[in-house]
């Protein structure tokens, strides 16, 4: 009796954990093929669309495309000549779990986010 007890608990316990998670997504940086000169430009080379975000360290305007499968965004910032970017990468109709600011831009460069749906553009 106390071992089905204990049994039925750790279900219940999992299962809230899973409701929990329900919502999130690991990154899809590991898709994206970036351009090595001129333009800054990537490709996505998953089967799945993507949810790009996109910002230039100079004017900090966030720029957010959706790239199907072989889609390809191409900024206005050059190799070398801008002052570096940041970008995140959730399968599309996610936003990243940090918000999409300057003031997260190590983070956000070291790709410590996760992917999460239902939250506002940020």
């Amino acid at each position: 009796m106390m071992r089905a007890l204990a049994c039925g608990l750790a279900l219940l316990v999992a299962a809230a954990g899973a409701a929990a998670q329900e919502g999130a997504s690991a990154h899809m940086e590991g898709c994206l093929i970036w351009s090595g000169k001129g333009a800054v430009g990537v490709r996505n080379e998953c089967s799945r669309p993507i949810a790009l975000k996109f910002m230039t360290f100079d004017d900090q305007q966030v720029v957010t495309a959706e790239l199907t499968p072989g889609g390809r965004f191409v900024s206005e910032a050059e190799w070398g000549q801008s002052g570096g970017f940041m970008f995140t990468a959730c399968p599309a109709g996610y936003q990243p779990n940090v918000a999409f600011s300057i003031q997260n831009k190590e983070a956000i460069g070291l790709s410590l986010y996760n992917c999460v749906g239902g939250r506002p553009n940020s």
